[in-house]
Order: C-alpha cells, then structure tokens, then sequence
C-alpha cells in the first residue's frame, strides 16, 4: 500500500466528512424530484458492477410495466447540458458515454438522460416526460439530489486494501458512509474466497440488508453479424482481449474460466476514447498472439463497432447477472417506492 499518501488520505477524508455533515443538517440544500429516484452508487472509483446491476432493475421494472428513466452523468463525454441519449446518432458513444448507450440498447422501453449535473438531468428528465420511477447511476455522493432508496454496491473481488480513502485507496469515502446506505449488493461473490466475502462483509453496519449476486460470461455475440455462441462452445479456446474499464483483471479472471488468455491483451484507461490508430495495433496485436478470438465487453463494443472495418473480428462477451438467496428481493425493495399509498 502507499503509506506515504495516508495524511492525503486522511485530509480528503475529512472534507468529505464535513460535506456529508452540512447535508445531513440542512445546510446545504439539495432537489426533491417529482417521482421516486433511486440512487445505484458505490464506496470506490469504479469497477463494482454498477451498470450491470442497473440493467438487471431495469429489465425487472420494465416487464411488469413501469415507466422508468435512468440518469447519468457524460463522464469522460461530449455533452455538455442535460440531453436524452439517442442511440442513432453519429458516435453516439463518445457523444453521451459509453455506459449510458450501453444501457439504452439493451433497454429500448427505458428512456436514459445524461448531463454534466445529475440533479439538474433529473430536473431535465422529469421536465421533458413523466416516470414512475428514475433511477441515478453513481449516484450515492451526489448528496445535491434527495433519493428515496440509496443502494450501494460492494465488489467481492476488490482487496480491503483498496477501499482505503483516496488516494492511498480507490475509495470516494471511508466505510462510515455505509450508515446512508439503505440497502447493500455485494456483487461477483462467485469469484471470491468464502474468506475474502466473510471479511467484506464484517465491514457492513449491523442491521443493513445484504444482498448478493454472482456475475458470470454466457454469451458471446459476434459485432459484425450478430450470430451467438455459448460459452461451452468456447470451451478451452485461446482469446485476445481488448478492454477499458476499471477493472480488466476480472474479465480476464472470468475468461480465464471458458479458455486460455494471450498475454500481450490490450487493456486501456476506463472509458478509453478508441480511435483508428487504436484498431490498427489491437489487430497487429492479435495477430501475433496467434489466439482463436478477439473478445471485449459489452461497455466496448458500443464505442468499438463503429471504428471497426471488420466488425466480424470482435465478439462481446455478455455479462449474466444472477441474485442469489431470496431471489426477486432486489424487485421486491425497489416496487415497494412504487406501490400507491391508501
């Protein structure tokens, strides 16, 4: 660990304390929505499972007929105001943000907004249709919106060490914040040691409720025809990964899992803009790690298709989201905001 950056650490620990402390006694004042919003955020920078976990609330409230928004902040994006994401438009990726077009294809009912301000994109939204419920991607620091479920994500593969505070750490706060938490999704639990979740969950304040999911590559779909393989049929096969995001140690774990990984993979920044140089190199890399396949994520192919003169190369390797325990818990939680009060 970097001990040297601790009183860092310790300072910005502190700032976010008495943030959190002028918020929780009304100095500061925050947006009261229209409708329900629920808050999907997490302890640390990225790489918990948020949009997976958001997709999974989304397919659930949508087929039992809620009309539902999702809200985002143009992180690493060209928006610059408050805007609905159109998936049609030109490099509509680099435009709103990697994540928030992610989900907008894989939801078509669900209508998602982006902008520099969640709380002025909620005002946005809420301005432009009506919801019967929104939910906010990372949303738990952004106390300037009032929410009336704050759900937070644990990932079961982060070491301990790395949810020590910015920047000796990669979290936003230090284990306190969990006290806002209404509710808390530990997510990967498959990939983890019973000894690493036990740990992990000795963290969490005694009486919040825990939910826990596993994460698991099924699918694989091809970026230029569509067809799909699964991942037996993938069985024990050689891949050439290209990825930018958080954490590519996991996806390499989890592919690791179905065959064997070419060491020279590509693994760039979070959010990483592609461009064509970036193509020309991932192909020459390829090649020369002599692998049956070239496999990204979901979060990249919808910056990747676009850029690619041979979309027939790349395959997506989809991300399968199960509940564990009580399942339809998470459902249940989050309809109950929906219910009509007698």
């Amino acid at each position: 660990m970097k001990f040297y950056l601790r009183p860092f650490s310790f300072f910005y620990d502190q700032v976010v304390g008495v943030k959190n402390a002028l918020y929780d006694r009304g100095v500061i004042g925050s947006y009261k929505a229209p409708v329900p919003v629920v808050s999907i955020g997490n302890l640390t920078v990225g790489g918990t499972g948020k949009t997976p976990i958001t997709d999974f609330c989304l397919k659930q409230l949508t087929k039992a007929g809620f009309k539902v928004a999702v809200v985002s902040r143009s992180y690493r994006a060209q928006a610059n105001a408050p805007c609905f994401v159109d998936i049609k438009k030109e490099n509509a990726a680099a435009y709103y943000g990697d994540e928030p077009v992610l989900l907008a294809k894989a939801n078509p009912a669900v209508s998602v907004f982006v902008g520099p301000s969640k709380w002025r994109t909620v005002q946005y939204a809420c301005s432009e249709n009506s919801f019967d419920l929104i939910i906010v991607d990372d949303g738990f620091q952004h106390r300037r919106l009032q929410r009336n479920l704050n759900i937070v994500i644990l990932d079961a593969t982060e070491a301990l060490a790395n949810y020590e505070v910015l920047p000796e750490g990669r979290a936003r706060e230090s284990w306190s914040g969990l006290q806002r938490a209404d509710l808390v999704l530990i997510t990967k639990c498959n990939q983890a040691s019973n000894e690493d979740l036990a740990a992990l969950e000795a963290k969490i304040p005694e009486g919040k409720e825990v939910l826990h999911f596993a994460y698991d590559l099924q699918i694989f779909r091809n970026l230029g025809t569509g067809a799909e393989l699964t991942r037996d049929q993938l069985q024990d096969k050689k891949f050439f990964l290209v990825s930018a995001i958080a954490r590519p140690d996991v996806f390499e774990k989890m592919m690791r899992d179905v065959g064997s990984v070419a060491k020279n993979s590509l693994h760039f920044r979070d959010h990483h803009p592609y461009t064509a140089a970036d193509i020309e190199n991932i192909v020459i890399e390829y090649k020369k790690s002599q692998s049956e396949f070239v496999v990204t994520t979901e979060k990249d192919a919808v910056k990747l298709q676009s850029l690619l003169m041979r979309p027939e190369m790349f395959w997506a390797a989809s991300l399968q989201v199960t509940e564990l325990g009580h399942k339809g818990r998470l459902y249940e939680i989050i309809s109950q905001l929906l219910r009509p009060t007698v």
